[in-house]
């Protein structure tokens, strides 16, 4: 607060004298607030140097922070609903352009659609979603991007450039109360130091204190509840009038209760359910004497799917997140710049759920007469069973970057750009799975210690390289023809090693059976039974085990490389119209399936030969049109498929897919129908299927064997998608009023290749209202603003699990189904001085 305060009276002499130049600047600003209605020009950098959107050869989704106030795009979730071709689950934090991305959240796969925050690499989507007073542009690129933006972005590009220090005095005060009790409170502060010293202070704090889920058993409400603090401050400097240093640091932390999905159907009230290492939770609702949270013994979701019942509170904490980024441009006087673009992230994340999904405390596990006990007791005494099971997840994850751009930036026919590119990070990601009540576990028979209690326990320990060189010619050959040309080497070398642990506690299969040894049933290690010990592909050694903690360690390391690149033509009869034909090859780095030291734990590249028409046209001032028309061969889509071994949890392997096609076209268009009414119509139609690929199983259909998924459609990929927006703005002496309503529609769409119903969610639409009044001097801006005003139920990712015991007459399976959020409502307020 010092340093705010401090900045508001060093830099508030020099800004209130006001003046009839500063009057002028006043009405620029004013009518600088009514662009976002208007059809202005956005200046976007897609391709690492600032041109107008509409002659640039890409398909691009440009959103400015004007434009997010307007429409009410604040989340990567609002992106989705109004971007082609866009897809994102929130509860798997994954994002998917035109039917690419990445299917698991295991660290030691890459993204396929790469997110930039200021031109620095970010390994999270949800880095693109800073609220507007923090970030000036938002730009999706949709489509292969591998030339310029690397290995990552065989899907698309999210580019995220903030709002920077001003030239002059300037200061903005934000806060939103809203239902789920939201208070949300921004403030940010800018201006000049020196002639040639810029300075930018910002800051956030977002509380929310009811969750979009009600816990029946007497529990903390959970989903979207928690509360963040995000501080940034941006240095800019003048060094020389052609040498410029911008700086950015930042500091993140929050906790929630991280809660984004449902789960449908029966609980399994099998003794030991499919993939168990332990006596099952359920089962325990069918024996006498349990005891419980709450009173539900079956599932509350399948009456009110925005409830549950558990006993251990689910929360995600992020502390701390730093950040910084650095750019130093130098232009120079012989027809080019120089720009370095740098970068450094670390992030502590950790999430805590309830793997068992009920909320039993303990029950009895029968016991069955066997000479075991004898001859003191016909039968064992029973087993008392402590079904509290937390899931714990953990990833920490350190990166850097460094870039360097020789950029041409004169007039002539011939553009080029050349680039050299380095990535670096290092990350532990673990899962632990606790019994931590049933004192067995400490004790496994004849094995180390467990003193954490873990009855399955993986871990990663990761460091990557990647190393890149890059160019890019544009030859302007005739007035209206241009040729683009582009290569990109890449070298990636990934290695550590991944460790693993488990156990197994009352199953006949691990020969110590629950029904039989009742209280004296002991903990067996049965990891030195499950791994493997083959060499493999991407295998630098044996595993071994450490005899202090059990824990089975084996190293991984390989290397991939590629060439890559792009060939296009672009058409511009006149200077609003662009249409262009492209090509280009795509590359994404191979991958680990780390953790559970399995066979074959290599996954190899993706490469894809993409083919792209486009077109752009503006007609006068009163319509834009955008569209594209795309083809893809699709080559080794990494593929994470699950599968059920003799004993123990179900676990999840990786594998290439032979060959997917995708096509598909998009058409984003803005009409202004009068200088106050504008509407927006966005569509996308996207065709992704598998052409060959067999055989794999279906665990929820494990009987079947190995399927051939031919014709399938890939993960994430919804056939339609759609958004509409009108807006209509009165003008009054005080200021202007504009009322904005959006409808979006998506499309059903499966998240597996096994194109199953239990894997399908199912179309759904979303209406969003917005009243934004703002004064007539740019001084206060009032958003009233509503979002799923029909409180619509909308899936953004759906998986199943074989039950082996099923409630009477309910189906033999359950689904975990990503759930948009509710009707929110409330009310912003901006604050500006100047």
């Amino acid at each position: 607060m010092s340093k705010r305060a401090g900045l508001l009276a060093a830099c508030a002499g020099a800004a209130f004298t006001w003046t009839s130049a500063a009057q002028a600047q006043q009405a620029t600003r004013v009518a600088a607030n009514d662009q976002a209605t208007t059809l202005a020009a956005v200046i976007v950098t897609a391709q690492k140097r600032e041109e107008s959107l509409l002659t640039v050869p890409v398909a691009i989704s440009a959103y400015t922070s004007k434009r997010r106030d307007l429409i009410g795009v604040d989340t990567i979730q609002d992106f989705t609903n109004y971007t082609p071709g866009l897809a994102y689950s929130t509860s798997l934090d994954r994002a998917f352009i035109r039917g690419v991305g990445r299917q698991t959240n295991n660290l030691a796969t890459e993204p396929g659609v790469a997110t930039y925050a200021d031109g620095v690499y970010n390994s999270s989507v949800v880095a693109a979603s800073g609220d507007s007073l923090f970030v000036n542009r938002v730009e999706i690129l949709r489509g292969l991007q591998g030339t310029l933006y690397g290995r990552n972005s065989v899907g698309g590009t999210i580019n995220s450039i903030s709002n920077t220090p001003t030239s002059s005095f300037y200061a903005e005060g934000r806060a939103t109360v809203g239902n789920y009790g939201v208070y949300n409170f921004e403030a940010a502060v800018s201006g000049p130091i020196t002639d040639t010293l810029r300075l930018r202070l910002a800051a956030a704090q977002a509380d929310q204190a009811d969750g979009y889920f009600k816990n029946v058993a007497g529990g903390p409400s959970e989903g979207g509840r928690g509360n963040s603090t995000y501080v940034e401050a941006q240095v800019s400097w003048d060094i020389t009038p052609n040498l410029n240093l911008w700086l950015k640091g930042g500091y993140f932390r929050y906790y929630s209760t991280y809660r984004t999905a449902g789960v449908l159907g029966s609980y399994d009230y099998a003794p030991f359910p499919p993939g168990s290492l332990g006596p099952g939770a359920a089962y325990g609702f069918t024996q006498p004497g349990f005891t419980e949270l709450g009173g539900f013994t079956t599932n509350p979701a399948n009456t009110n799917i925005r409830t549950f019942s558990t006993d251990i509170p689910e929360k995600a904490t992020d502390e701390p997140a730093l950040s910084a980024a650095a750019h130093l441009t130098w232009t120079t006087p012989w027809g080019f710049d120089v720009k370095y673009v740098g970068g450094f992230t670390t992030y502590n994340f950790k999430l805590t759920t309830d793997y068992d999904n009920t909320s039993i405390l303990s029950y009895q596990f029968p016991t069955v007469p066997s000479p075991i006990c004898q001859p003191y007791l016909a039968q064992c005494p029973p087993l008392t069973v402590f079904p509290q099971v937390p899931f714990r997840y953990a990833e920490n994850k350190s990166y850097y970057s460094n870039e360097l751009n020789f950029v041409s930036h004169d007039n002539s026919r011939f553009q080029w750009i050349i680039g050299l590119y380095q990535f670096h990070e290092e990350y532990n990601q673990y899962v632990q799975i606790p019994l931590p009540e049933q004192p067995q576990l400490a004790f496994p028979a004849g094995a180390p210690a467990n003193p954490t209690f873990d009855i399955y326990h993986t871990e990663q320990n990761m460091h990557e390289d990647s190393y890149a060189g890059f160019a890019q010619v544009d030859w302007k050959f005739t007035d209206t023809l241009k040729f683009t040309g582009g290569i990109r080497y890449n070298h990636d070398t990934l290695a550590g090693a991944e460790e693993f642990r488990e156990l197994c506690f009352g199953l006949p299969s691990c020969g110590y059976p629950a029904a039989v040894y009742g209280a004296y049933t002991p903990v067996i290690d049965i990891t030195h039974y499950v791994i493997s010990y083959a060499p493999a592909p991407g295998v630098a050694g044996p595993p071994v085990e450490d005899p202090a903690t059990g824990i089975w360690f084996r190293p991984l390391s390989q290397t991939w490389s590629a060439v890559t690149g792009t060939a296009g033509f672009e058409w511009t009869p006149n200077a609003d119209t662009l249409a262009y034909l492209k090509y280009s090859r795509g590359y994404k780095a191979g991958g680990f399936n780390t953790g559970t030291i399995l066979a074959n734990p290599e996954t190899n590249p993706e490469y894809i030969d993409a083919y792209e028409i486009g077109a752009k046209e503006q007609l006068g001032r009163r319509l834009q049109v955008n569209a594209a028309v795309f083809y893809y061969d699709y080559y080794g889509m990494q593929i994470p498929l699950s599968f059920q071994e003799a004993q123990g949890p179900i676990v999840t392997n990786f594998f290439n897919m032979g060959k997917v096609v995708s096509y598909g076209a998009e058409l984003e268009t803005i009409w202004q129908a009068t200088p106050d009414l504008q509407f927006l119509f966005n569509y996308a139609y996207l065709h992704a299927t598998i052409h060959s690929g067999c055989c794999f199983e279906d665990t929820v259909q494990p009987q079947l064997g190995g399927q051939s998924v031919v014709g399938e459609t890939v993960p994430q990929s919804p056939r339609n998608k759609l958004a509409v927006n009108a807006n209509y703005t009165f003008h009054f002496d005080p200021g202007s009023l504009t009322f904005s309503a959006s409808y979006i529609w998506k499309d059903q769409t499966y998240d597996s290749i096994f194109n199953r119903p239990w894997y399908l969610a199912p179309a759904y639409s979303q209406v969003d209202a917005r009243i934004t009044y703002n004064d007539a001097r740019d001084r206060f801006t009032v958003i009233a603003y509503v979002k799923n005003l029909t409180n619509a139920l909308g899936y953004d990712n759906v998986s199943a699990l074989l039950l082996a015991a099923p409630a009477p007459g309910a189906l033999p399976y359950n689904q975990t189904v990503g759930l948009i959020p509710p009707r929110t409502y409330g009310v912003e307020v901006q604050v500006r001085f100047r």
